[in-house]
């Protein structure tokens, strides 16, 4: 019985390697090159910008502060605070709250 489990497992280790040269490199234990799947590839130097002699220095522009809330109101379209109307509603407001009311 031993003798059969030992021809079993020696079939199967010669038929897990691909030929017997590599079944003889499991057997002594010996390193088997293989391609690195995983090499990472160098990257070319950094190179300047074309223009880079006409990047604006830091100062040389001007320094115009715009809030958060002014690019809010830019976005929205909202009107200086002179030309709001208070008291008329648009349409569109009525017809919400009137579906909210009902």
């Amino acid at each position: 019985m031993n003798k059969i489990n030992l021809i079993v497992l020696t079939f199967f280790l010669l038929v897990s390697c691909g030929t017997l040269k590599d079944a003889g490199k499991v057997l002594r234990n010996e390193k088997i090159k293989t391609t690195d799947e995983f090499l990472v590839k160098k990257k070319q130097p950094l190179v300047l910008p074309p223009d880079y002699n006409k990047i604006p220095e830091p100062g040389t522009m001007s320094n115009t502060v715009v809030t958060e809330k002014d690019k809010i109101k830019k976005i929205l379209k909202v009107p200086k605070e002179g030309n709001i109307l208070r008291n008329k509603s648009s349409s569109v407001e009525n017809s919400i709250l009137n579906k909210i009311r009902k």
